[in-house]
C-alpha cells in the first residue's frame, strides 16, 4: 500500500492546517478541496468498476491523488451510489464514462412496504467502502482528514424511485416518499455511526435536492427535516460538522440551508459568490466555487489563476470562514496538469497579507 506524504510545497499539512483554523492562529494558505471524483480513474489508471468496488485502490486511487496535489481532505463512499445500492438499487458502470443509475427498484410503493434500512456495518456493499475507509484512516489521519460521503437523501431516493416518479409522487402520495425518506435517512445514520468509529468527519451532496427541480416548498417538506436530522446527528455522533455541497441556484432556500450543522457549504459556480459571502457567510463557512468545465478543464494557466484568486478574494471576507473549491466535479477527461494549476494558484496567493 502506499503511503501518505505530506506535500513539500506546503508549510504546514492540511491536518495542521485545520486545527490552527478552529485556534485562530495563521496558516500558510487557504485550504483547498477541488472535487475531483472519477477524475481519479484518470489519474491513476484504475477502471470505474475498480474505484467503486475494490477497496484497497479505493484507498489507493485518494492516496495517489493527495501525494500528488496535497488538498486539504480526504472523501470515501459509500456516497449516494453505495447506499443506493444496499438498498436494492443498481447502477451501470461502464468501461468508458461515468456511472449511472440502472431500472428503478421502486417500480411500485410494494416493495417499499418490506424496505428495512441498510445496517452499513452488516451490508457487504457498504463493508466494501468501510474497508477502504480502514485504509485511509491508517494511512492518512495524522497528515489529512478523512470524510465519509453518505450523498444526499432526496437524490438517493430518485435512483431508487426514478427522478420522474419521485417528483410526481411528492404531488400525488406524500405519505410513501416520507417513508422512503425515513428509510434512507437511517441508512446514513448507520453509515454515520460507523464513521464515527473510524473517526471520520461526513460530506453530503443532494444535487436532485436543488429547487430548480424541486421548488422551495418542496425542499422545505421533503427534503429540510431529513438534512437537518441528518447533519444534527453527524455533530453528535462524530463530533463533527457535516460538509454539504448543493447544485444549482440554491438562493431560495439558503434559509434552510443555514439552519444545518455545517462545516462548509460548498456553492455550484454559478452561484454568485459574493452574495454567498454577504448573505450566508456570518452564519456558515463557503466554500466554491471555480467553474469545474469552463475554468479547470478548459482553462489556461492564467485562466486558471485568475479564476482561483478571484473567489478566494471573495471568499475570506466569510466571517465563518472559507475554502477553496471548485463548483462541482472536475469532469473525468480533465488534464491532471491543470489541478496542478488549480493547487498552483492557491498556493501562490498572498493569503497571509491579503
Amino acid at each position: 500500500m502506499l503511503r501518505i506524504e505530506k506535500h513539500t510545497a506546503d508549510e504546514m499539512t492540511p491536518a495542521e492546517r485545520r486545527t490552527a483554523i478552529k485556534e485562530g492562529r495563521d496558516v500558510d494558505r487557504v485550504p483547498c478541496v477541488p472535487f475531483m471524483g472519477e477524475f481519479k480513474c484518470r489519474l491513476t489508471g484504475f477502471s470505474i468498476w475498480d474505484f467503486w468496488h475494490v477497496p484497497e485502490k479505493m484507498a489507493e486511487a485518494e492516496i495517489l491523488a493527495f501525494n500528488r496535489y496535497g488538498y486539504d481532505r480526504i472523501v470515501t463512499g459509500p456516497n449516494t451510489r453505495g447506499i443506493t445500492e444496499a438498498l436494492g438499487g443498481s447502477f451501470i458502470y461502464p468501461e468508458n464514462g461515468l456511472p449511472y443509475a440502472g431500472s428503478p427498484f421502486l417500480e411500485s410503493y410494494e416493495r417499499l412496504r418490506e424496505m428495512e434500512p441498510a445496517e452499513a456495518g452488516k451490508d457487504p456493499r457498504i463493508r466494501d467502502f468501510l474497508r477502504a475507509a480502514e485504509i485511509l484512516i491508517k494511512e492518512a489521519q495524522e497528515v489529512v482528514p478523512v470524510e465519509m460521503s453518505i450523498g444526499g437523501p432526496f437524490t438517493i431516493a430518485s435512483n431508487l424511485r426514478g427522478t420522474e416518479r419521485l417528483l410526481r409522487d411528492c404531488r400525488r402520495c406524500p405519505e410513501e416518499i416520507h417513508r422512503l425518506m425515513r428509510v434512507i435517512t437511517d441508512s446514513q445514520k448507520s453509515c454515520m455511526d460507523e464513521a464515527a468509529g473510524y473517526g471520520m468527519g461526513i460530506a453530503m451532496a443532494d444535487p436532485v435536492a436543488n429547487p430548480a427541480l424541486i421548488g422551495p416548498k418542496m425542499y422545505e417538506r421533503f427534503v429540510y427535516p431529513y438534512t437537518k436530522e441528518l447533519t444534527d446527528y453527524a455533530l453528535e455522533t462524530t463530533g463533527q460538522k457535516v460538509s454539504l455541497h448543493m447544485c444549482g441556484k440554491t438562493y431560495s432556500i439558503w434559509k434552510y440551508l443555514c439552519q444545518y450543522e455545517l462545516n462548509e457549504l460548498s456553492l455550484d459556480n454559478i452561484v454568485d459568490l459574493e452574495r454567498a459571502v454577504e448573505e450566508l457567510g456570518e452564519y456558515i463557512p463557503i466554500a466554491g466555487n471555480v467553474d469545474p468545465v469552463g475554468v479547470v478543464l478548459n482553462g489556461t494557466e492564467a485562466e486558471v489563476e485568475e479564476a482561483v484568486h478571484s473567489c478566494i478574494r471573495t471568499g475570506i471576507k466569510a466571517g465563518k470562514g472559507y475554502v477553496l473549491a471548485t463548483g462541482c466535479d472536475i469532469p473525468d477527461t480533465t488534464a491532471p496538469a491543470q489541478i496542478d494549476c488549480f493547487m498552483n494558484a492557491a498556493r501562490n496567493f498572498n493569503y497571509r497579507n491579503y
